[in-house]
């Protein structure tokens, strides 16, 4: 079992067969029937991922690795605040005091400087997820206050997306560093995964400030049968996020009928991330046929689709494909950074049914640390080396 959950590809085909999972649940009534060719197209990934997956298997496995205690951990942290309270300031506003006070409007929320923002969010979700590994690794109480600490800035914002980026994120880490994956904690994940989307819910209600707990089932076209059921309503909110991209996928595949763009528009939006083609291309709000005018989400996928039909759903699946294969084969060498990395790797694969994670920043930016760290870590090695050899070679000669 662990070694499906440390490889990108078999991690795709998990994390792409529970959307079809939870949507013949049949919930709502605005999901369309889904199609054959779709399914056909998400049958052939799986294969090709899982021809791949074997084969990295062998080639380059992955092995979990401790890492020590960071001593630059709190003067980080301070800093991440720091910022945080110049953007409370810029913005005049928290988040969650709007919250409690009632005077949140989730449809006009903005908070945050531009730009920083966003490589704020992005660098606190990464370390967040590399204090915790610190605390996987040597059980130091210290350390999983200093994660609480450094993940507390998300609650403060009211954000439900990092939230459950760290927490996925240090699922993952924890399933890393397991010798092996028994039944019994399979159970307990299932049983904690189903808290997690629980309290989504509830958090998803009091964002909306509805008193009524089936606004959102009845405005999304819930099924009387579900109502009058006795699932919590609160699920209601997992079953959308989750069901409702394959939903809007199919619904723009059944209402496209010509492209709607070319190839240097594929390429520009959806293959790089917005904060560098921002600079390039206006950025404007894109729109593709939804099911409903709050459910905005259609996988990786939808907008490639409206691009280029089938052709350019098929070059997203292998620019994608080959992008996490490649960053894993890279990220796999270091010993510092590869676990926490390959944790926001399968992140950034699995939160890729619900929008393009390669041209959203705050999720792609993430990838870069590890690698930025490593790179660093690499070259201050190097130097030192070099200094010791010209030490000795000095030495030598005299």
């Amino acid at each position: 079992m662990k070694k499906i959950l440390v490889n990108p590809n078999f991690v795709y085909i998990i994390a792409f067969i529970i959307p079809f999972v939870v949507y013949s649940l049949g919930w709502s009534t605005l999901y369309p029937q889904l199609t054959g060719k779709l399914f056909l197209f998400y049958l052939f990934t799986f294969s090709v991922c899982m021809m791949l997956g074997v084969l990295m298997q062998r080639v380059r496995p992955f092995h979990y690795k401790k890492v020590p205690e960071a001593s630059s951990n709190l003067w980080i942290i301070v800093f991440m605040f720091s910022l945080y309270l110049v953007e409370i300031i810029y913005s005049r506003s928290i988040p969650l005091v709007a919250v409690l006070t009632g005077t949140f409007d989730y449809e006009t929320y903005s908070f945050g400087i531009p730009v920083v923002h966003t490589f704020l969010i992005s660098f606190n979700t990464f370390y967040c997820i590399y204090v915790f590994h610190q605390y996987i690794s040597s059980g130091e109480r210290r350390l999983l206050g200093l994660f609480l600490l450094s993940a507390s800035p998300f609650l403060i914002l009211m954000s439900r997306s990092s939230i459950l980026h760290i927490l996925l994120g240090i699922f993952f880490v924890f399933l890393f560093s397991r010798k092996s994956i028994s039944a019994g904690l399979v159970a307990k994940s299932a049983g904690s995964v189903l808290l997690v989307l629980y309290l989504f819910g509830v958090l998803g209600d009091i964002r909306t400030g509805m008193n009524d707990p089936t606004y959102i089932p009845r405005s999304s076209g819930a099924k009387e049968e579900f109502l009058e059921s006795k699932v919590p309503t609160q699920f209601y909110w997992s079953y959308l996020y989750i069901a409702s991209p394959v939903a809007n996928l199919q619904n723009n595949i059944n209402y496209t009928k010509v492209p709607e763009g070319g190839f240097k528009d594929l390429v520009l939006n959806e293959c790089l991330p917005s904060f560098l083609t921002k600079f390039i291309v206006p950025q404007e709000e894109r729109e593709f046929y939804q099911i409903n005018p709050f459910l905005n989400v259609g996988t990786i996928y939808v907008f490639s689709f409206s691009y280029l039909r089938w052709y350019g759903i098929f070059f997203m699946f292998f620019y994608f494909l080959a992008l996490i294969n490649f960053y894993y084969y890279i990220l796999i060498k270091s010993d510092t950074w590869s676990v926490t990395g390959l944790a926001i790797l399968c992140n950034v694969i699995i939160f890729a049914n619900f929008h393009n994670t390669v041209s959203y920043s705050v999720i792609s930016l993430q990838l870069l640390y590890p690698l930025l760290f490593s790179a660093i870590k690499y070259l201050k090695a190097k130097k030192e080396t070099e200094l010791q050899r010209e030490s000795l070679s000095e030495e030598s000669q005299r």
